[in-house]
């Protein structure tokens, strides 16, 4: 039992140090119908984006994946989306290298290593 809750750790050390060592954007077009419960509170997201996916309610419009290295992988429609898309997915690509800047530097000030800009 400990061995695989060994394992089970290590799996999800990996899964997250792969998480920081890139950054993908997916940008979707379309509609969504989220109902709100009573309390106010809102349904799971992802399990709301994963059924509007397979229903057809959306529209993968942008893809972005960097790499730490710098390598990167971008998927653009052939027909140029509206300004205000290309924007939100920009805009989502800086807050990613943000949070991931801001986490790197907080692990560099935990352990005492230094990060150079």
């Amino acid at each position: 039992m400990a061995k695989k809750s060994f394992e089970d750790a290590l799996k999800t050390f990996k899964d997250s140090i792969c998480d920081l060592t890139s950054i993908e954007v997916q940008t979707y077009t379309g509609n969504l119908t989220v109902e709100v419960d009573d309390q106010g509170n809102v349904p799971d997201f992802q399990k709301i984006l994963s059924k509007a996916k397979t229903t057809g309610n959306l529209k993968l419009a942008y893809v972005t994946k960097i790499n730490l290295d710098g390598d990167g992988i971008v998927l653009v429609p052939e027909t140029a989306a509206p300004d205000h898309i290309q924007q939100a997915h920009n805009a989502a690509i800086k807050a990613g290298q943000e949070v991931r800047q801001a986490i790197l530097t907080l692990f560099a000030d935990m352990t005492g290593l230094a990060i150079k800009k």
